[in-house]
């Protein structure tokens, strides 16, 4: 149980009653819909009756699922109780979650990419309050983002203190769980992690081939086939080219199309797309081996939690995805936000840093009404997001990460 006197206490004790209240309030006012759970409960539901989870829409009529079957079974034992009950427990999931994910960022940001700096409440209430419009709609929905984000910070503390069979585990989960991730296998090679990577593909393995002892070859064939139909249909498009439909607005490619490459160049959707790939896969490229030329001992670490802080901001930015999903940046703004406060370093990044988290996490539809549309329309978040990316390129492969000297003389800390 979190303790008032005992840091991180205060922070976990005044977000969960937070997260109460707003349950509360959520249940009271009718509101408690979480239809993005709603899609794992019925899917799940659908799997328990022996009819079909993929190709059915689940409640909402774009709530299709489109996860590995395995999910769907382990949310079977929600499924047996009754929705607001189910809904009720996702909610309580998704908080504990998100608290136990950014405590373990913050830890590993104190541990290995500034040990110098004492512990601090600050960083942690700002970035709460930078992600709470996003944390805010995944508890609106009841998606299973904060979930997957603390597995990911698990795998990467693993990683960090030499447990790669660990980190490979938690990894794979995450990759198996929603695909997207597997950006972090190229990363993971350029980095000679091949440990990880066997590790990870045992744990992909596992989850695909649970439910064939339980479900049998041919229905075990039929779902992942479906499984694979769901995933491809749902990033069909990639691209924003107009109407009311912007589930594409956020990404990169559709800022890159907006910006530049449709507009001026008139090249085609799918031109634009490879060509964004490809510079942010040569740009990472470069920054990881970069970081291993350079690295000198010590160094190895902070480089790995830097590394994959970038990687996990640019996911939402690289798939189609919802609002919700730009936690996966939190990392890196607490990163950011542990720079700024309580004094800038370098002294520029306030001037750099605020407007771009003011623009991350500052449209609250409930306070802006009608300029929250315009921001939507604009696709100001996704712009934020890859200007958060570049902001922490800059920093890493131009060395202005000033903990860096110092960081290299410390002796790594569990």
């Amino acid at each position: 149980m979190p303790n008032w006197s005992r840091y991180p206490g205060r922070f976990s004790i005044i977000l969960l009653s937070v997260a109460a209240l707003f349950l509360l309030l959520e249940a009271v006012n009718g509101r408690l819909w979480l239809n993005d759970f709603r899609v794992y409960y019925e899917a799940s539901g659908a799997l328990l009756r022996g009819d079909a989870p993929y190709g059915v829409a689940h409640g909402l009529s774009s709530g299709f699922f489109k996860y590995a079957p395995v999910l769907g079974f382990l949310y079977e034992p929600l499924a047996m109780l009754p929705y607001p009950l189910a809904a009720a427990v996702q909610f309580a999931l998704i908080v504990l979650a998100f608290n136990g994910a950014l405590l373990k960022a913050d830890h590993i940001i104190r541990v290995w990419a500034l040990p110098l700096k004492a512990a601090s409440y600050l960083p942690l209430f700002l970035c709460l309050l930078i992600t709470g419009a996003h944390l805010h709609r995944e508890l609106h929905l009841g998606n299973i983002n904060t979930l997957l984000l603390l597995l990911l910070m698990a795998g990467l503390q693993a990683l960090l203190v030499g447990r790669r069979q660990l980190a490979g585990l938690f990894w794979g989960l995450a990759i198996l769980t929603k695909p997207h991730f597997i950006v972090l296998v190229p990363w993971l090679m350029l980095r000679s992690e091949w440990q990880v990577l066997r590790w990870a593909l045992v744990s992909i393995a596992l989850g695909i081939f649970l439910p064939l002892p339980f479900i049998g070859f041919a229905e075990w064939k039929e779902l992942h086939a479906a499984w694979i139909n769901a995933m491809a249909s749902h990033n069909a498009a990639l691209v924003y080219t107009g109407g009311g439909e912007r589930q594409m607005i956020d990404t990169a490619y559709s800022f890159a199309y907006r910006a530049f490459f449709g507009k001026v160049l008139g090249w085609h959707t799918t031109a634009t797309v490879i060509m964004v790939l490809a510079m942010v896969a040569l740009a990472m490229g470069a920054l990881v081996l970069r970081n291993r030329l350079k690295e000198m001992p010590g160094q190895r670490t902070m480089n790995l939690l830097s590394e994959a802080f970038l990687i996990l901001a640019l996911v939402p930015s690289l798939t189609v995805t919802d609002t919700n999903h730009f936690l996966f940046a939190m990392p890196l703004i607490l990163l950011v936000v542990h720079r700024l406060v309580p004094k800038p370093a370098p002294r520029w990044l306030w001037l750099a840093a605020i407007p771009i988290l003011l623009a991350h996490g500052g449209n609250w539809s409930d306070a802006l009404g009608p300029l929250s549309d315009t921001l939507t329309h604009f696709g100001v978040l996704g712009m934020a997001n890859v200007t958060l990316a570049v902001l922490g390129f800059c920093l890493f492969f131009l060395g202005l990460n000033q903990a860096r000297f110092k960081a290299s003389k410390q002796p790594n800390r569990p």
